[in-house]
């Protein structure tokens, strides 16, 4: 009689183990429930993030896994002469509905730099998170975002341009893939803008 129950059982738990092994399948997104990743093209990367190929390469190694990713790109305050001392940009990047990442350029002056990190960059990771690197009169960045002070206006106070280019949701690479990618974002922004908006001032920003 024992072995009769026992017998029983097999197809049951043969069940649940196949209903087991479904939903793992489905909640680790493999076939054939995964998403296949949408495709980046150069052509399609804001504009405002400088060189395409260089910045879709970049996108490439930090976004996370999306079937879909759009890009909103706008000059919101263009600098029309040397006597206009504003500069605004942004571009966002959204993936499946969701908000991927900002990147903002604007004309800004502070005293000095750390003036600049203390109000923008802190603002929105903590201090300790960030390591600096080098390029322009300041930069830092960590996994989650890459921030530079850019020299654009020689006279007068000495007007800079402050990039911005924060991950809102982190792809499957490591801490420093990450930040190298934000690194080369923020680097192609601030060569574009240090272009577009007339700057004088040499931008201390490499490739």
């Amino acid at each position: 009689m024992t072995a009769s129950v026992s017998r029983s059982l097999l197809p049951l738990a043969g069940g649940i183990t196949g209903v087991l092994v479904f939903g793992l399948a489905y909640a680790c997104g493999a076939p054939p429930f995964g998403k296949e990743r949408g495709e980046i093209k150069a052509a399609a990367v804001c504009g405002t993030l400088g060189s395409s190929s260089g910045s879709a390469d970049a996108l490439r190694e930090v976004l996370p896994d999306k079937s879909t990713y759009v890009f909103d790109d706008a000059i919101t305050d263009a600098r029309t002469d040397d006597m206009d001392f504003s500069y605004e940009t942004s571009c966002f990047v959204d993936g499946d509905g969701k908000q991927l990442v900002v990147a903002t350029v604007e004309m800004l002056q502070y005293d000095n730099a750390d003036d600049w990190r203390k109000d923008v960059v802190e603002e929105l990771v903590p201090a300790s998170s960030v390591k600096p690197f080098v390029a322009a009169d300041m930069a830092v960045a960590s996994r989650e975002i890459a921030a530079l002070y850019v020299p654009c206006v020689r006279r007068g106070l000495g007007r800079h341009l402050s990039v911005v280019v924060q991950l809102k949701e982190p792809g499957k690479g490591d801490d420093e893939e990450l930040r190298q990618g934000l690194i080369t974002l923020a680097q192609n922004t601030a060569l574009f803008a240090h272009q577009r908006a007339k700057c004088d001032a040499p931008s201390k920003v490499t490739q």
